[in-house]
């Protein structure tokens, strides 16, 4: 805000971003010092009005502006997991929005099985209660972001699958009716995936960019499950575990091709997921962290570079 002085006068010009506004307001100090310069009160007056509705009009689009980039700027986002990821939610995962509908779409599937994946872990142990966080996540964090696209893609709604594994799971997390829900919600997911054409399930380039997804929504988990050098979110821990996980038996599935066309990057890709593996040594976290968040990033980047 800018105010001026003049005579008995006061004058405010709310500068906008518009050029129009700025005009005005160039406008309006004219008029006014040839308002006092020849005591016509009402010239001023005239002009200051007309102004003041340029500068709220003016006002009115700079919040606009600021409202729509708040809305897309915060990590609802890749974490983002979300962010980037982006699950809505907790440490950026999922609400992955990469521009394309296919990566966006396996990368949500993706992280539904490595939510799966860590839980199976976990049960393994007999660490039910832990496992269950990963065993609800696929449907009250996931579902949502490829629900409506589920009917143009000819995939059959598994939603009321994901829900009886949970309900099961809480109830009766040992049955064998349990152990089965979860089998038939992988299998849901992976018919899911399976509605893509193979050649594109197949092909290193759509496949790379949705491990690069994974890849990003496991660092930004494992940044938030870290505080003061310690392991204070064991959720987020195993998340981003079991998105690694995951994402390494993607690449197996395309590591052929991969080594036929580019050997170097073939090389430096295995490399660095043996690297970044070592962050998480086991499903349950060390004492303290083995790799920083940003070593964790770097390496999700030399992957990604290497796409």
């Amino acid at each position: 805000m800018i105010v001026y002085y003049f005579s008995n006068c006061i004058v405010i010009v709310l500068i906008g971003i518009e050029m129009a506004t700025k005009f005005k307001a160039i406008e309006l100090f004219l008029a006014v010092s040839l308002a006092s310069a020849t005591g016509s009160q009402t010239l001023a007056a005239n002009v200051a009005d007309d102004n003041l509705e340029v500068a709220a009009d003016s006002n009115s689009m700079v919040s606009e502006l600021l409202i729509a980039q708040g809305g897309e700027g915060g990590e609802g986002g890749e974490g983002g997991e979300g962010g980037e990821g982006g699950e809505g939610g907790e440490g950026g995962e999922g609400g992955t929005t990469s521009g394309n509908a296919d990566v966006d779409y396996l990368t949500s599937l993706g992280l539904m099985k490595g939510h799966l994946i860590v839980a199976q872990e976990l049960i393994a142990e007999g660490n039910y209660e832990e496992a269950e966080p990963h065993i609800g996540h696929p449907v009250e964090e996931l579902y949502s972001d490829i629900e409506a696209e589920l009917p143009a893609r000819n995939v059959a709604d598994f939603k009321p699958t994901l829900v009886e594994m949970q309900d099961l799971f809480k109830s009766a997390p040992e049955s064998p009716e349990t152990q089965q829900a979860i089998s038939d919600s992988l299998t849901a997911i992976d018919g899911a995936v399976a509605a893509l054409p193979a050649e594109q399930l197949q092909s290193p380039g759509l496949v790379m960019d949705v491990i690069v997804e994974l890849l990003k929504n496991a660092a930004a988990e494992y940044e938030a499950a870290i505080a003061n050098n310690q392991f204070v979110e064991l959720v987020e821990y195993q998340d981003s575990r079991g998105f690694v996980m995951y994402a390494e038996e993607l690449y197996q599935n395309i590591s052929r091709q991969k080594q036929q066309e580019d050997l170097e990057a073939h090389k430096k890709i295995l490399e660095s997921f043996a690297e970044l593996k070592s962050a998480w040594p086991s499903v349950n976290p060390p004492a303290t962290p083995v790799k920083s968040p940003s070593e964790v990033y770097s390496l999700v980047s030399q992957i990604e570079l290497r796409k």
